[in-house]
């Protein structure tokens, strides 16, 4: 009797550090939210986001606890976020522990390369930005963009400071902070964002450089720095060679760190989701971010993509969507659809677009905007009557 009573008191606290559910249904009847890290801050705020949630039938929560190189949970290896300063507010363990979060799955959102946004640098100096600098990633054109910062971010038209993709440090802490989130709290998912470069004209971060002069003998400044004069002295068949292996050398070390990100969560908790929000357009993606998210699928790296197919044009929206049923399996992505850029009218005929498709998903950005729009949330009440 007491060993059957042992047995049972072990299988329940067993269950009570496992997720709630795993996988995605079939019939791609998922209801997705992003909520946004200011929306984290305080009880009441998290209270209302789940009862807004319940109400509308979302299914899953993608809630940003890391936004720039921060942290809105407890963590040992990242600064505590400015917003949550002289507070023991823990936003995470709180959502997961609630009473009214029912069987929404919950997955933590951790922007992964994007670090620092405002015009001012962190005041904790013991962030990322401040500690680690020789991690940042580098465009071509401004090599001392940290010295410079605000303006040189502005000048770029990126949003705001990067770690390099490839850079080996940043890497390992990233791991370390994940893994760091999946023993401590009871996550459904790890949902990755900013999985990718700033944009093509980066990343000359020393480390970078030299990985693929190592691999290639030339240093990629050379044909970086001034294609004209590269191309005259090696002919352009020699410049278009060696930008083609610059560049593939970006994307496959971003996809082979994407691939080091899924086995470390398989080896400590298999039954975790892992996802990735990502550039909506396939092939702008591969090319002006180095983001191979259809590759990510393919190689089952990732349990599911979710495009960001904030377009309001209902042309663009719908040309995206056809190219994601063409070209990736089933039940393999689901369509982000924006909320802040379009009329409610517009975001409706885009999620009755996609809940009829029945092979995808939607998840809607973001939490912001929804609670200020009754319209639309009656309309999600009503979705499956």
């Amino acid at each position: 009797m007491l060993k059957k009573t042992l047995t049972m008191i072990f299988s329940l606290l067993l269950l009570s550090v496992l997720p709630v559910t795993a996988g995605i249904p079939p019939d791609g009847n998922i209801r997705g939210l992003w909520v946004v890290r200011h929306t984290m801050t305080h009880p009441q705020k998290i209270d209302s986001l789940l009862e807004i949630a319940r109400e509308c039938g979302f299914t899953d929560l993608f809630v940003q606890i890391r936004g720039r190189g921060d942290a809105f949970y407890s963590s040992r290896y990242e600064s505590r976020a400015e917003e949550l300063e002289n507070t023991d507010f823990d936003p995470l363990h709180y959502i997961l522990s609630h009473q009214n979060r029912d069987s929404i799955r919950i997955h933590a959102w951790l922007n992964v390369f994007y670090i620092w946004s405002k015009d001012t640098l962190p005041r904790d100096t013991n962030h990322i930005v401040h500690r680690n600098t020789s991690w940042l990633a580098v465009p071509t054109n401004i090599p001392d963009f940290v010295t410079n910062y605000p303006f040189s971010v502005k000048n770029t038209g990126v949003e705001g400071l990067f770690v390099s993709p490839l850079q080996p440090d940043a890497q390992k802490h990233f791991l370390q902070v994940m893994s760091d989130i999946m023993d401590k709290y009871a996550v459904d998912g790890i949902h990755l964002d900013y999985i990718r470069y700033p944009d093509r004209s980066f990343d000359i971060n020393p480390d970078v450089v030299k990985g693929f002069q190592n691999r290639y003998v030339l240093n990629p400044r050379e044909f970086l720095m001034n294609p004209e004069l590269f191309a005259r002295k090696f002919s352009l068949t020699g410049y278009e060679v060696f930008s083609h292996h610059w560049r593939r050398y970006l994307m496959d070390g971003l996809t082979d760190f994407v691939a080091e990100i899924s086995d470390s969560l398989r080896k400590r908790k298999p039954n975790i989701l892992l996802s990735a929000a990502v550039k909506p357009d396939i092939v702008l993606a591969r090319w002006n971010y180095y983001q191979a998210w259809d590759e990510w699928i393919e190689k089952g790296l990732i349990d599911f993509a979710v495009p960001m197919n904030y377009t309001a044009d209902p042309n663009i929206f719908g040309k995206r969507v056809n190219s994601y049923l063409q070209e990736l399996p089933k039940g393999s992505y689901l369509v982000g659809i924006s909320l802040y850029n379009q009329k409610k009218d517009q975001a409706i005929r885009k999620i009755a677009r996609i809940n009829a498709l029945r092979s995808s998903g939607f998840v809607l950005f973001s939490f912001d905007q929804l609670k200020f729009m009754p319209y639309l949330q009656n309309y999600l009440k009503k979705l499956d009557d």
